[in-house]
């Protein structure tokens, strides 16, 4: 029998943890305050290591520490205190690309997993091979594999060590990441932390005459693998990780629940839910493609000239205490009308609940017909009982 593959999700804070994992994620992999190649997410301290630590292995979960960057000289001397501190957590394997880090983890830590990031843009079968003799425990490949590569480089590897593959989020234009563009532009290290994105600038491009011709930019379309699900579980991926630590709760519930009802379905050969592939489409703010899964992209799959699609700001409240099954307190996350039509990401049965808001109340308890404010406590009561759980996000239906 084939192996359940992982669902493995992004966590750039606590809370975005925590939503991950309250919406299907098996695992979620997160940066500490160094060593990582996210410095703009918020990250985790100390304390909030030790918490989401604490939920993870509750539950029987995992997580995995980021400490991909590639060092430079004055990153080698601090990195055995910081491991040692991060060791008290437990993290249930570590992401490294560079060489020395994963020298010194298996000196200092043997026990801990080490999975090799995709920023060693790994390839071949040869190369994993490589790294399992090196004792590594899974391999994240470049995202510029294909399907076709893909089924030959699992088969050649017989299992020796763990493939996981990145199925949906953000495609850099440099290979695996090694980008120097932000580093030429403003002075910020790509390779440790200091990404400034200058591929997605839009840059006006001037004929021989100075006149202005066009607005271009490298970036390509984020990626997008749910409906390719059944063809990488039955390839032998061990994990699907999704990307993105920098992205909101709601763009994570909605893309680990129905990647999590994906995998599912495809795993016990059920029938997909087609509503599945929309949902997941209508949470982008850029347009999507399969990337490199189809082969070499062509230049269809960039965004030469096409402007990024508007944020569909739909993200509505997040439950925060039941009252009851037709009252709760909620912190507001958008504009919310008690007129307009709201549905529940409900984390319990992994279904969207139609729901109907009889009342909105604000922070000072009386009822109102609009609620302008993000992040105020407010309150809602539903004109029918609904079972819902603190934790569910809720949305205006488009």
């Amino acid at each position: 029998m084939i192996k359940k593959v992982e669902l493995l999700a992004p966590s750039g804070s606590y809370e975005k943890g925590k939503v991950a994992l309250d919406y299907g994620a098996d695992a979620i992999y997160l940066g500490a305050k160094a060593y990582s190649l996210r410095a703009r997410a918020s990250n985790f301290d100390d304390q909030e290591l030790m918490k989401i630590s604490q939920l993870v292995h509750r539950d029987g979960r995992k997580w995995y520490l980021v400490a991909n960057v590639l060092c430079q000289n004055q990153m080698i001397k601090p990195f055995k205190p910081f491991l040692n501190s991060i060791l008290q957590y437990q993290p249930d394997g570590i992401i490294v690309s560079d060489p020395y880090i994963i020298d010194m983890v298996q000196q200092i830590a043997p026990q801990l997993p080490i999975h090799i990031s995709t920023q060693q843009s790994v390839t071949n079968s040869k190369a994993c091979l490589f790294f399992a003799r090196n004792h590594c425990q899974r391999v994240i490949l470049s995202r510029e594999v294909s399907h076709e590569e893909l089924v030959k480089l699992i088969r050649n590897v017989d299992k020796q060590i763990e493939i996981e593959v990145f199925v949906h989020g953000a495609v850099c234009i440099g290979y695996s990441g090694r980008c120097m563009l932000s580093n030429n532009f403003c002075l910020r290290d790509a390779n440790i932390g200091g990404c400034a994105q200058s591929c997605r600038w839009k840059l006006f491009l001037y004929n021989r005459d100075h006149k202005f011709d066009h607005v271009f930019t490298m970036s390509a379309k984020d990626m997008c693998l749910i409906e390719k699900i059944p063809e990488l579980i039955a390839a032998g991926v061990s994990s699907f990780k999704i990307e993105g630590r920098m992205k909101s709760e709601y763009y994570l519930a909605t893309i680990v629940s129905n990647y999590r009802k994906v995998i599912d379905q495809a795993f016990y050969h059920k029938p997909i839910d087609q509503k599945c592939y929309t949902d997941v489409l209508n949470a982008a703010n850029r347009p999507v493609d399969t990337a490199w899964y189809d082969g070499i992209p062509n230049m269809h799959k960039m965004l030469y000239h096409e402007d990024e699609r508007k944020v569909v700001q739909n993200y509505a409240f997040r439950i925060i205490n039941k009252i009851d099954d037709q009252h709760y307190d909620i912190i507001v996350m958008n504009h919310m009308k008690q007129v307009f039509t709201y549905e529940v990401l409900d984390m319990k049965t992994n279904t969207v609940v139609p729901i109907i808001i009889k009342e909105l109340f604000n922070d000072q308890n009386k009822i109102v017909d609009v609620l302008p404010t993000p992040m105020m406590h407010a309150k809602i009561t539903l004109a029918h009982p609904v079972d819902l759980v603190v934790g569910d996000i809720g949305r205006i239906k488009n």
